[in-house]
């Protein structure tokens, strides 16, 4: 295939021309910006230094414009919009996309392959635009990382229907158009392209964008293809530290018969978001499993050891208290019986008493009678003295006055 590149054009019907942006197998895009609506805009047109025969290059044009029609009635947030269709006297078809300042995902995995997290939303993000696209009878043929654009509002997928030639993967020649590392095996060998295809493709992108790896390597087209024929891709968890159930959405969506995959790519999309989130091991997306069992390993070293030198202080503690009671009891024992203080229990106080339900009586002394009382007679007892008196009687007090004798009140006998 000669090559006679021309030097870029000042404009291309009302677009003027500002740079070379990118360039892949059969195309490549330009910026531009649109002088009537005063923006921006990415003009993609086949490579004029692409050397086939005309009848080849009149059925990919007349693509071309079927796909063009059909992306414009495509809307949706993750992929790229059409604004316009065009051909130019001189370059031929061209059309006209939105631009996205962003780089690509091929661009981004040069430094590593993304996380968990990001990988989760961006397979959703494709899943649900190549579902809206299939819906609307597009077909992409060629999904790959050089043709994801990692925007500020998400992945967004471009070159719808450009970059592959329909219906065939193979030129005059043998030569191989577009990359071949991301092709079903139903499109190398037979040329069949559908909805399962490009869930296919999708799939060996996103192994690419969670592993870092690219799902079938090889050195050229002819190994790579026998590879998508034959071989089943190494286990993802074996090169990133995720878990099985990554590996079980992946196995399904690259099964190289188109049944086994799942009905859409947007069911596909959700069952890899739900594995790569639920996985325990997100935090270490990138460290292989070897890196990972040899830090846990390290990990229960350094508790075993831990745990010895724990048991080694405390038995020498053991010891230690072992020894200092003995001592204390040998001390104890050749000590003499020292005297306790002896200290009597206070006797209790007796309270006095506070007030007298009545006057508490007084005693006086006893009065002897007086000569002048007078005394009532009283019978005299029979062989007795007659001038024995009568025993002294007490008086109260407070009786003064309260009796005719005196102020002496009598006790009965």
């Amino acid at each position: 295939m000669a090559s006679r590149a021309t030097p870029l054009p000042v404009e291309i019907g009302r677009y003027q021309i500002v740079r070379l942006h990118g360039q892949g197998a059969m195309g490549r895009v330009l910026l531009a910006h649109d002088p009537v609506l005063d923006r921006d805009v990415a003009v993609k047109l086949l490579r004029d230094d692409l050397t086939i025969p005309d009848d080849q290059r009149q059925a990919l044009l007349d693509r071309m414009r079927q796909e063009a029609r059909a992306a414009a009635r495509v809307s949706h947030p993750n992929i790229v919009a059409l604004h316009d269709m065009g051909e130019d006297p001189s370059l031929g078809l061209y059309l006209v996309f939105e631009y996205l300042a962003g780089s690509t995902l091929k661009e981004r995995l040069e430094r590593g392959p993304l996380g968990p997290a990001a990988a989760a939303k961006l397979a959703v993000e494709l899943g649900s635009a190549l579902t809206t696209a299939h819906e609307a009878g597009v077909l992409h043929r060629d999904i790959k990382p050089e043709n994801i654009i990692l925007a500020t509002a998400g992945g967004k997928i471009a070159d719808f229907g450009i970059a592959r030639v329909p219906d065939s993967t193979l030129t005059l020649g043998g030569v191989l158009l577009g990359t071949p590392a991301y092709s079903a095996p139903e499109a190398l060998s037979g040329g069949q392209f559908s909805a399962k295809s490009d869930q296919f493709s999708m799939a060996a992108t996103l192994y690419e964008a969670i592993s870092g790896r690219r799902a079938f390597p090889g050195e050229d087209a002819v190994a790579v293809a026998s590879k998508i024929q034959t071989d089943d891709p190494p286990p993802v968890s074996d090169v990133a530290g995720v878990d099985p159930p990554v590996d079980v959405v992946l196995s399904r969506a690259l099964s190289r018969d188109p049944r086994a995959r799942f009905d859409t790519c947007s069911e596909f999309g959700a069952a890899l978001c739900e594995a790569l989130k639920a996985a325990p091991r997100a935090a270490m997306q990138t460290l292989p499993d070897e890196i990972h069992r040899a830090a846990q390993d390290a990990t229960g070293v350094r508790v075993a050891r831990a745990a010895t030198g724990g048991i080694a202080i405390g038995a020498m503690l053991a010891i230690a208290g072992f020894q200092l009671t003995s001592h204390l009891r040998q001390d104890d024992a050749k000590s003499p019986a020292t005297p306790t203080a002896m200290v009597a229990a206070p006797k209790p106080i007796e309270a006095e008493p506070v007030a007298w339900l009545a006057e508490a009586p007084k005693l006086v002394k006893a009065v002897a009678p007086h000569a002048s009382a007078h005394l009532p007679d009283r019978p005299r007892g029979h062989g007795k003295d007659e001038h024995a008196t009568d025993p002294p009687r007490l008086e109260r007090a407070g009786d003064a006055g309260r009796s005719g004798e005196g102020g002496l009140a009598r006790w009965p006998r």
